[in-house]
């Protein structure tokens, strides 16, 4: 389909704070490719017009007087093309919501470049439901599957015992400073400590999946849920894994490669 065919995301803002609303709704009607097509100051009156409307993106906000839109998300059931977008003040709503997968977080008060990598993250997501790609996760464990075909990989140990892995079941890598050695770090937990050999080159040649966030870390970017400032906040229920940071020699090609899944 022609991009200038292409459907509008319908948008729908749910928040009780005015100036938010104002700008929220402001930049979501410059976007010729987006329809706001209600926004509600209440939670009942947002789950009445979703119902009705049905829309692509929910910006919720986290604080109402009549409760928390947090609670309000984990207890209603949403139309199943729904993607939530948490638009709040408060950064420390972020773990929980990324625990409950949302789709995406705007902090207040947002930069019009941080909207636009979320309109085009979902364009994106849209474009792949339509082609019928396989979703990355199992939703009901998390755990990332191998539907790209990727071949099993060979990796050495320190003790140079081969070791074939799914570079799906990768995590992530961390490199030892003080061994001068990196280590893998699987879903299960497991780590093996790589031979001395093993450079960050080496590591970055396993597959497309893996990117280098940090001198220390090379991550597989299909596990990180939200990347929040330097902290790289990973996909349940690895989500308690706080280690991995992101520095601003690698955080461009890093956010280049997370919003182009």
């Amino acid at each position: 389909m022609n991009d200038n065919k292409k459907s509008k995301i319908k948008a729908i803002i749910i928040d009780d704070d005015l100036p938010s609303i104002k700008l929220l709704s402001e930049e979501l009607s410059n976007r010729k490719d987006v329809e706001l097509c209600a926004i509600a100051e209440t939670l009942q009156e947002g789950e009445e017009l979703i119902d009705k409307l049905q829309p692509d993106l929910l910006f919720l906000d986290m604080n109402f007087t009549e409760g928390n839109g947090l609670s309000w998300y984990e207890d209603t059931t949403l139309p199943e093309n729904t993607k939530v977008v948490f638009h709040t003040c408060y950064q420390r709503y972020i773990h929980d919501a990324l625990s409950l997968r949302v789709f995406d977080f705007l902090l207040k008060p947002f930069e019009a470049s941080e909207l636009d990598v979320i309109i085009k993250r979902f364009r994106s997501l849209q474009n792949d439901l339509g082609e019928g790609h396989s979703k990355p996760m199992d939703t009901s464990s998390g755990r990332l599957t191998n539907t790209n075909g990727a071949k099993l990989l060979s990796i050495t140990s320190v003790t140079n015992s081969k070791v074939i892995v799914n570079p799906a079941d990768i995590v992530y890598f961390r490199y030892l400073s003080e061994r001068k050695i990196w280590e893998c770090v699987f879903y299960s937990l497991k780590r093996i400590i790589l031979k001395r050999q093993t450079t960050a080159e080496t590591i970055l040649g396993f597959g497309p999946d893996f990117v280098r966030t940090h001198k220390h870390f090379i991550v597989n970017v299909r596990y990180i849920g939200i990347i929040n400032g330097n902290d790289c906040m990973l996909l349940p229920p690895l989500d308690n894994i706080t280690e991995i940071k992101i520095s601003k020699t690698y955080r461009k090609e890093l956010m280049d490669r997370f919003y182009d899944i």
